[in-house]
């Protein structure tokens, strides 16, 4: 699949098929997520990656955003005092915006291998650090449901007007 193919093709699915992904896909996954940018090559994040159904169920729970009922859930979490303590105040900014690049990675390469996914933010963070059982360093930032879609939702509008030439 060409990039932009994936840019343009990915939408973000809420209804998915009841089939499991395969452990080789969700490790190609977690591959794209660490070669996602970062300020000074700090790898500010960790990343788990949820099958099991019961805890998939009780972070849904959690997480009034968290529709559908995914195959799995990739966790990103930033590591913010970590590169607070490397790179000074703005660390905390830069983790976080170097986990949402690993983000964007993940969603992409899912496309790429024909699974759907979504971006929640609406949860609960110390529950899932908790069902997760992330270290106290980590900071659970965005949930990626994932799971082969069920449906092929249509292209929202895009407001092109917002790119502007100096």
């Amino acid at each position: 699949m060409e990039t932009a193919e994936a840019i343009f093709g990915r939408r973000s699915v809420r209804v998915f098929q009841d089939k499991s992904i395969e452990k080789e896909k969700l490790e190609a996954l977690g591959k794209a997520a660490v070669w996602a940018p970062t300020g000074g090559n700090s790898q500010p994040w960790k990343f788990v990656f949820v099958t099991d159904p019961d805890t998939i169920h009780l972070i849904k729970t959690l997480s009034p955003g968290l529709l559908g009922e995914p195959a799995a859930i990739a966790a990103v979490f930033s590591r913010r005092k970590y590169n607070a303590d490397k790179m000074g105040p703005i660390g905390e900014t830069l983790a976080l915006m170097d986990c949402c690049m690993a983000s964007q990675n993940i969603m992409l390469r899912a496309w790429d291998l024909g699974i759907g996914s979504c971006a929640v933010r609406s949860f609960n963070q110390k529950a899932v650090q908790e069902i997760i059982k992330a270290p106290e360093d980590c900071t659970p930032e965005l949930l990626i449901t994932l799971g082969y879609p069920g449906d092929s939702p249509n292209p929202p509008p895009r407001d092109e007007s917002v790119v502007e030439w100096v």
